[in-house]
């Protein structure tokens, strides 16, 4: 796992948080890095899932674009913020039914990014 050149992050104070991260960091080669003074889940140099230290708990994922068209007609995904024409989208955790679709883009997302040796 390659160290971060930038200070850590401190997760948001919300229970799903440490769950998120759990969850991000259980795929193959993941890792956490700080960038932009976000805490960024990357696999070799590719992100695949990003959350901010404030509230609300929002995670960040690649979808393919036309996903992406789909899922932003759910009331709390949206497109992301200056990355979201590739198909990135931001997804608001508010209960367990938005973590656990959170937990499915996010595999998604690092299905997409991976190297085809770590997806399956």
């Amino acid at each position: 796992m390659p160290e971060s050149k930038y200070p850590p992050v401190a997760l948001p104070d919300h229970p799903y948080a440490t769950a998120l991260q759990t969850y991000c960091l259980s795929f193959d080669a993941a890792y956490e890095d700080y960038p932009w003074g976000d805490i960024v889940y990357k696999t070799g140099a590719k992100m695949f899932a990003a959350t901010g230290p404030s509230l609300p708990l929002r995670v960040t994922v690649k979808a393919t674009p036309d996903d992406a068209a789909v899922l932003t007609q759910f009331p709390h995904i949206e497109k992301a913020s200056y990355i979201g024409r590739w198909g990135w989208v931001t997804i608001t955790i508010d209960d367990a039914a938005t973590l656990d679709q959170a937990r499915d883009l996010i595999e998604a997302s690092y299905a997409l990014v991976a190297p085809k040796r770590r997806r399956n």
